[in-house]
């Protein structure tokens, strides 16, 4: 957890990995124990974690003495044709059997926190299904995941072509999100309904048998140092598990891919001096307006209002000038490979 300074506003920005599966989960083999080892290697100070169906690592013996480390346990829903998976957060129901209409109602009424997993997926073949989001009109969830590395990564696997090689080096193909993702995300924006997006590890902890040995792969611990959701939480609010929801509801947040690099320092926001406003916040639109923002190194950065790229630089510390209201957000790619994508600022 460091502190960071954002035009004269103070925050707590904390690091950390969502989107989790363990030994509790049908499909995963790693423990607790071994989920949380994984999380204070790679520095997090928060981790999620989201079991198909069930909450049982709220019982976990290491969950509840663990300290240091914000552990947030929700779970992840899907409908009976195991489509339209959802991650829920400040819940303490399970919703089986019914369609996602009637789930995503269900939760809002709870005032629950949910994310859409993995919303659009592809695959090379039909060796392995897909787990999109299907319900296109269905809007009742706080936000989505717009950048998978699971996902992704599947999404290029050819066992007998490719899968040593992607096994080996997973990191080929998860390069940036998917356009038709941020596509989505920026429609359901212009429309007026402000989601939130996240990064997601989608970790199961993947063993197979090569050669009849014993393999173990996309483990925790190495997807722990792939896409990370950075939050800022003002640093005279109490870092709790709440605060950290908030965080991620309101899109006071960014998604960071750490194979990229490590985001020290970076920062941005639009102000006009008097004003400001960070993601996930609005502001009044006035000819003052200016994106200001600093990062580590020089990047490719791109300005884009209502899902359209209307500016570009290459620094690594520049200023925008706001023309328009609209939504605004940022995209910043290192050595052509997409590093950092922060939530919406919205100008009205």
């Amino acid at each position: 957890m460091k502190e960071r300074i954002i035009f004269n506003r103070k925050f707590w920005e904390l690091t950390g990995c969502i989107h989790n599966h363990t030994e509790y989960s049908y499909d995963s083999k790693a423990s607790m124990k071994k989920v949380i080892k994984a999380a204070r290697v790679n520095n997090l100070d928060y981790f999620t974690i989201n079991d198909h169906r069930a909450m049982d690592a709220l019982k976990d013996d290491e969950y509840k003495k663990e300290k240091d480390i914000k552990i947030i346990v929700g779970c992840e829903i899907n409908d009976n044709n195991n489509k339209n998976h959802l991650l829920v957060f400040g819940s303490n129901r399970i919703i089986t059997g019914s369609d996602a209409q009637y789930y995503t109602k269900e939760y809002m009424s709870e005032n629950a926190t949910t994310f859409v997993a993995h919303p659009i997926e592809k695959r090379a073949n039909d060796e392995f299904p897909t787990y999109e989001w299907t319900d296109l009109d269905n809007t009742n969830f706080t936000g989505l995941e717009i950048w998978n590395f699971m996902s992704q990564w599947i999404s290029k696997l050819k066992r007998k072509r490719n899968g040593l090689i992607l096994v080996l080096m997973p990191n080929l193909v998860v390069r940036k999100p998917f356009q038709e993702i941020l596509g989505y995300w920026d429609k359901l924006n212009l429309a007026g309904l402000r989601k939130s997006a996240i990064g997601s590890v989608d970790a199961h902890e993947q063993h197979h048998r090569f050669l009849g040995i014993n393999v173990n792969f996309l483990s925790h611990k190495f997807l722990f140092k792939t896409i990370r959701t950075n939050i800022l939480i003002p640093n005279d609010a109490a870092v709790t598990q709440e605060n950290i929801i908030k965080a991620l509801a309101n899109g006071n947040s960014y998604i960071a891919n750490y194979r990229c690099g490590i985001p020290y320092n970076f920062y941005a926001g639009i102000s006009d001096k008097k004003n400001e406003a960070i993601f996930g916040e609005d502001i009044k639109f006035n000819k003052d307006l200016r994106l200001y923002y600093r990062l580590p190194t020089i990047c490719k950065v791109k300005l884009l209002c209502n899902g359209k790229v209307v500016d570009s630089q290459k620094d690594d510390k520049g200023i925008f000038k706001i023309k328009a209201a609209g939504n605004y957000r940022l995209e910043i790619y290192k050595n052509w490979r997409g590093w950092i994508y922060t939530n919406n600022i919205y100008v009205y």
